[in-house]
């Protein structure tokens, strides 16, 4: 389960302490922002939504039982703010215009992309980061979406396998080998760039 100190700031949030909650929201908000981020694929938006979805866990604290590690309670409110959040920007039509330097995937779409937390890269460190990141960004458009989601828990949202497993409602096998023929296929598709 979670951390001691973390059962703690939960405990004493649940009990009202806003100092608790607060030491909560900065434990998480980067993992948050970064699990919007990769879902929705635009900054403002991901930052708008952290800090919808940190509100809806001041609301909501007490309804945590901890049957499962905080984080996964957590990300199952991210995805259900993401879900909405994508029908609400799907029915008024945002994001409809694109960039004729984005790249496009399979029926026209512009595809997310993903930031590189990177430092202070040199130029040509910058260059090559970024051209291995449109390779990987149009790759990963290529995968089925399960295959997709499960290598975002696993290597953007850094879930372990069992929280894999509790996130998606599937046995830990089932997360094993589907992050196998996951990475197999992306490395199959980034054959060349790899060569």
């Amino acid at each position: 389960m979670d951390d001691p100190e973390i059962v703690q700031w939960i405990h004493e949030a649940q009990a009202g302490d806003r100092d608790a909650f607060e030491k909560l929201f900065t434990h998480y908000q980067d993992r948050v922002w970064r699990r919007a981020l990769y879902r929705l694929g635009d900054h403002d938006e991901a930052y708008d939504l952290a800090q919808e979805v940190l509100l809806t866990c001041f609301r909501k604290i007490e309804q945590f039982r901890g049957e499962s590690k905080f984080w996964t309670w957590l990300a199952r409110i991210i995805d259900n703010h993401v879900k909405n959040r994508l029908a609400w920007m799907s029915r008024r039509g945002k994001g409809k215009t694109f960039s004729l330097n984005a790249p496009m995937g399979p029926e026209g779409e512009e595809t997310f992309e993903f930031v590189l937390a990177d430092a202070a890269p040199g130029p040509a460190r910058e260059v090559e980061n970024q051209e291995a990141m449109e390779v990987l960004n149009k790759n990963l458009q290529l995968l089925s979406a399960d295959h997709r989601e499960i290598l975002l828990l696993r290597f953007a949202d850094e879930l372990s396998y069992e929280e894999i497993s509790e996130a998606m409602n599937v046995s830990l096998g089932t997360v094993k080998s589907r992050i196998n023929r996951a990475r197999a296929e992306l490395r199959t598709l980034m054959e060349d760039y790899l060569d």
